[in-house]
């Protein structure tokens, strides 16, 4: 563009609204990440149960953040580090001072995860870690499944978890295979080292492809333990530890490992900032 002429096409740009998950009493995982976006400079508002619960959320946020331990299972109301510390959702505990009562309470199938199922849906976009990642799959009912598993001893049962005696990688930094041509990925090398504790590691169904779903990163070798120690390593080839969604109008992107850990893992920061910044 000459200098002094203004270029077309030009339209208004602003930063996301940011919510990073938190609850009452605090949560390990969430203040690292907050100390992570402070650091990126990102702004952002810390959002409990309640004002997720009230819904109407695309007023108020673009992305919203949920670490583990955050999203509980199917019929469960959980909290990091101890369900229900400062009363439940139906009400807060009397000595609890005023200022924090809205902050009280859990998040919850029933009542919070409708409402950010139509956040996404109208174009909100949500980063889950962990457990939280692997809960909201199923909540949000999309075509993945854990790849961990075995089939049922008896005709016709269910493929079921893998027992420790056959798998177990607590706390160890695995190698894993990124698509770097993807939004969230652009800038990371094509191998990553991940930290991972126990993580999830999914298998996409047949017809995820066709219903928005897209691996982002993903283990391809029977052998991925690059430091500590990793009992089973095998059963991770193939599985997929990072997908990114598409629900109604919005993303939901999934990390299995953690990605964040205590502020640690620089290499796989990436994703959430690119997220938060712009996203898919």
């Amino acid at each position: 563009v000459p200098l002094g002429q203004r270029a077309s096409g030009l339209a208004p740009v602003r930063a996301p609204r940011v919510g990073l998950w938190a609850q009452y009493g605090g949560s390990m995982p969430a203040g690292w990440t907050r100390w992570i976006l402070e650091q990126s400079d990102f702004a952002f508002t810390r959002v409990f149960a309640p004002r997720l619960d009230a819904g109407n959320l695309n007023a108020d946020f673009d992305v919203i953040v949920f670490v583990t331990g955050a999203i509980p299972g199917a019929g469960g109301a959980g909290r990091a580090g101890g369900a229900g510390r400062g009363g439940g959702a139906g009400g807060a505990a009397p000595n609890i001072p005023a200022e924090y009562r809205d902050q009280i309470g859990s998040i919850t199938p029933d009542r919070t995860v409708p409402q950010l199922k139509q956040f996404v849906e109208n174009g909100g976009r949500i980063v889950a870690i962990g457990s939280s990642a692997a809960n909201m799959a199923r909540h949000l009912d999309l075509p993945i499944d854990s790849h961990l598993v075995e089939p049922g001893t008896a005709a016709g049962a269910e493929p079921q978890p893998l027992p420790r005696t056959k798998y177990y990688v607590p706390g160890s930094v695995l190698g894993a295979r990124v698509d770097t041509s993807h939004p969230v990925a652009a800038g990371m090398k094509e191998r990553t080292d991940v930290f991972f504790d126990n993580s999830p590691v999914w298998r996409l169904r047949a017809d995820a492809a066709s219903r928005g779903i897209a691996p982002i990163a993903w283990f391809d070798s029977p052998a991925p333990l690059r430091s500590g120690w990793a009992w089973g390593q095998s059963y991770l080839d193939k599985g997929v530890i990072a997908v990114d969604a598409q629900v109604g109008k919005g993303h939901v992107l999934l990390f299995g490992p953690e990605i964040l850990m205590r502020a640690q893992p620089r290499g796989t920061f990436k994703p959430l900032t690119d997220m938060i910044g712009g996203g898919p």
